[in-house]
Parts: structure tokens; C-alpha cells; sequence
């Protein structure tokens, strides 16, 4: 049963996007009112007009008015910029995007100093799993301040305490590292299969039998066959995060070589057009590396297969 609070709940949320906007929407509900702001003000006017008890501001100043501040953008320097300006003092900021450790801490030192809380707690899923509440919620800071805001994650989907500030970005990169390996594999099993004259289908077939087939693999697999690359996940932001994971091991010393050749092939594959398509598109970019022109729904209307 939804929560409904005795007393008005004033959020703030900046950063619409696919994910973004999705959140948002689960974040609306009895006794809670949403302030929505992103950096194309239409965008944010557009959501508005969706989201039940929320309004539409230009200016981050304006969420002086609320009492939680979400935020959900592309990268580290956007999570930067926003945070800049955001007014801290009794607040209680969440990041929710995927950023380098380094700056989670810096981040967290800056809103402290300034008298505001800050709670990093990265989501895992994609637009389906966001608009379903499925997320998973990587929660990092203060134990008691993050079990204060329990209603508000569980909206999101399970929430999961990794420990102090930047342990939630650090979870969050081993998490994609994890993703991204499963697509690159999945993707080279795939082109493998087809160049060895296997029928496709039978591929889909062999995993759904297997000890590893897993809901992500059955998903992903069957949109490559649809030749169905809408994003779910950008590849490019996929190709970001591996930045990331890369910088961070070189921080750490650890030894990940095959996050390195990932980074290469996610890069290469933003490079040649793939960028804003789902991250199973490195199917694609691997099919044409070796002559092959993989079409997709949009080229032909249909899947060849």
C-alpha cells in the first residue's frame, strides 16, 4: 500500500532524460510534490504535463522550496554543474547517475561543508525496469540519512546499502562491467554463430536451454534477432561508464584487461554511428567490422530473419 506522508513531501528533480523522467513519474503519488527541472526547459514543462502533483521550474534556485533533491544526468561533469548550483543547506541530495568514485567524494564533501546531506545511490536497470519500479538502488552514505529516505527509494525499485560515500559509484561500475561483458559476449556469440552458418534462432534456442541463461540474455537476444536497437541503455553512455571503470582501476591497481577492450570496442562503435541506439548495437558495429550491414527495424521495417 502507498505511503501517503501527513504533511506535504517537496522533492526536487533535475535531469529528465529516459531514465530520468521515469523516476520522476514513480516518485509522484498522495502527499508529494515534485519540482521537475532539466536543462531543456521544455523538456521538463513536457514531463510536468504527465506527472501528477509536479511543476515545471528553469531555475535549480527555485528548489531552495524543497526538502529532497534528486538528481539524474548524463555524466560526472553534468552531476558537477547541477550540484554547483543547487542550494545545500538542509538538503538532502541524491545522486542517482553513474559518476567516477573521485567525484561522489568530492561531491560528498562539498554539500556537507556547505550544511546539506548527500546520499549517492546509482540505479542498475534500464527504462523498462525504471518505468516498473524494478530498479535497483545502489545507496551510499550515511546509514541513517539513507534508511530515512527508504519510502521514497523502495518507489524506485530494491534498494541495496553498499556502504560510506564513494561506495555506491564503485558498485555501480562493477555492476556495468559486469553488463557490458555480457553484451560483448553476447554480441561475438551471436556474429559467430551467423559467420559459421548456424541458424540464429537455434542460438536463442541453446541459451534458453543452458545452465546460463539468465531474463537478460532472453531479452537482449531476442531484440538483436528483431534487429531492434531502440535504447534502453545508449551505448554510448555504456561506452562512458567503461571510461570510468577504466580510469578508476588505473586509481586502484587493478588489473581488468578485458574492461580495457571493451572501452576500445564500445568506443569504436559510438564512433561509427551507433551512439544513441541500446548497447546491444556492438552487435552491430562487430557484424560490420568484418563487411556485414546489420539493418534495423527503422532501415527496412522488418527483421531479414
Amino acid at each position: 500500500m502507498e505511503r501517503c506522508y501527513p504533511y506535504a513531501m517537496r522533492i526536487g528533480f533535475a535531469g529528465l532524460g529516459l531514465m530520468g523522467s521515469r523516476i520522476a513519474a514513480r516518485l509522484s503519488g498522495p502527499g508529494i510534490e515534485l519540482l521537475l527541472w532539466d536543462r531543456t526547459g521544455s523538456r521538463a514543462r513536457e514531463v510536468s504535463s504527465k506527472v501528477p502533483g509536479s511543476r515545471a521550474t528553469s531555475d535549480l534556485r527555485d528548489f531552495e522550496s524543497v526538502d529532497v533533491i534528486f538528481v539524474m544526468v548524463r555524466d560526472s561533469p553534468a552531476t558537477i554543474s547541477v550540484v554547483s548550483s543547487l542550494p545545500k543547506r538542509g538538503k538532502t541530495i541524491v545522486n542517482l547517475a553513474t559518476i567516477l568514485p573521485s567525484d561522489a567524494l568530492s561531491l560528498s564533501h562539498e554539500i556537507e561543508s556547505a550544511g546539506g546531506r548527500f546520499i549517492d545511490a546509482p540505479v542498475v536497470g534500464s527504462t523498462p525496469a525504471a518505468e516498473d519500479g524494478k530498479l535497483v538502488v545502489l545507496a551510499s552514505g550515511d546509514e541513517v540519512y539513507v534508511s530515512k529516505l527508504e519510502d521514497l527509494l523502495s518507489k524506485m525499485g530494491r534498494i541495496i546499502y553498499v556502504g560510506p560515500v564513494p561506495s555506491g559509484a564503485y558498485a555501480k561500475l562493477t555492476a556495468n562491467l559486469i553488463l557490458a561483458g555480457m553484451m560483448e559476449v553476447l554480441a561475438e556469440a551471436l556474429e559467430f554463430a551467423e559467420r559459421s552458418g548456424l541458424d540464429a534462432r537455434k542460438l536463442a534456442e541453446i541459451v534458453a536451454a543452458s545452465p546460463y541463461r539468465n531474463p537478460y540474455f532472453d531479452s537482449k537476444l531476442e531484440r538483436m534477432l528483431r534487429n531492434e536497437f531502440s535504447a534502453q541503455f545508449p551505448l554510448d553512455l555504456m561506452h562512458k561508464d567503461l571510461k570510468y571503470i577504466v580510469r578508476s582501476a588505473q586509481d586502484l591497481g587493478a588489473f581488468i584487461p578485458m574492461a580495457g577492450l571493451a572501452e576500445q570496442l564500445f568506443g569504436g562503435a559510438e564512433a561509427a554511428g551507433c551512439a544513441r541506439e541500446d548497447l546491444s548495437a556492438i552487435y552491430k558495429f562487430l557484424s560490420s567490422c568484418c563487411g556485414r550491414r546489420i539493418k534495423d527495424d527503422e532501415d527496412n521495417g522488418q527483421s531479414p530473419r
